[in-house]
């Protein structure tokens, strides 16, 4: 359910939680956060919604995964998000599963009891409403803001060659796009995931990077970062799974 203007949080609070959020499993929280506020907005006014605003105005999590489910069924949309390395579809899970957090939902629980305490202080103390002002425009939009940050190489070369071994088919339940949507929309359609995330590569890289590499169907692939401690292992989400589970043709060993 959306979130009520009365009762949202402060950009600087939603933000600073947004980012605490990920300090805990991504050492580029910041990065991450700036390329959330930026890119993700332009690639929303680009595709959906021209005079879409802000994702601290947008707290409804329903519309994030509108734009994501967008993504595997318009093209133009698909072929950006492909050449982004699944960017857009990342930060699309994960800001919708932020706004599903505690964290979020403890900011607007704080938020609410505070107003409810100053509605209370008014009432006791009568104040009578000053006269009313005419309203300033304090919120403006448009503006050109410069953003640098260092994002982790992804090789195209290496996600065509694990889609070369494994095929188009979920390594999890069996699932392919193709099958269930038809060539002329689902063909040649699969997520890749990575099984040791880039974002500690810098603390150990994989022996072998294709290995690393695993396709998935978009539901289990969210799922398999669904984990409470972080992604969960193939093996792990295979354990998980209660589906139908059909027969994977080229099978990766967990």
């Amino acid at each position: 359910m959306a979130q009520q203007n009365n009762v949202l949080p402060t950009i600087e609070a939603i933000r600073k939680a947004y980012v605490e959020e990920f300090l805990k499993r991504y050492p580029n929280a910041e990065a991450f956060a700036n390329f959330t506020e930026h890119e993700l907005v332009d690639f929303i006014r680009r595709h959906v919604d021209s005079g879409f605003g802000s994702i601290y105005e947008q707290t409804d999590h329903n519309f994030y995964d509108r734009v994501r489910n967008r993504i595997a069924i318009i093209p133009e949309m698909r072929a950006e998000n492909e050449a982004a390395g699944q960017q857009y579809y990342i930060h699309l899970r994960t800001y919708s599963q932020f706004l599903e957090s505690k964290a979020f939902k403890q900011l607007s629980k704080q938020k609410t009891n505070n107003e409810g305490g100053a509605n209370t202080q008014r009432k006791k103390t009568k104040t009578p409403p000053a006269p009313s002002k005419p309203k300033e425009r304090t919120l403006t939009e448009g503006e050109k803001k410069h953003v640098e940050f260092e994002q982790a190489h992804r090789n195209p070369a290496l996600r065509q060659a694990c889609i070369n071994k494994y095929g188009y088919q979920c390594q999890c339940c069996g699932m392919n796009f193709a099958e269930l949507y038809g060539e002329e929309l689902g063909g040649n359609f699969i997520e890749v995931h990575h099984l040791q995330m880039i974002s500690t590569f810098d603390e150990s890289r994989p022996e072998d990077f294709l290995e690393n590499l695993v396709p998935l169907c978009s539901n289990c692939h969210s799922m398999i970062h669904h984990g409470k401690e972080g992604p969960l292992t193939l093996a792990e989400l295979r354990a998980a799974y209660k589906g139908e589970k059909k027969e994977i043709k080229v099978w990766k060993e967990d």
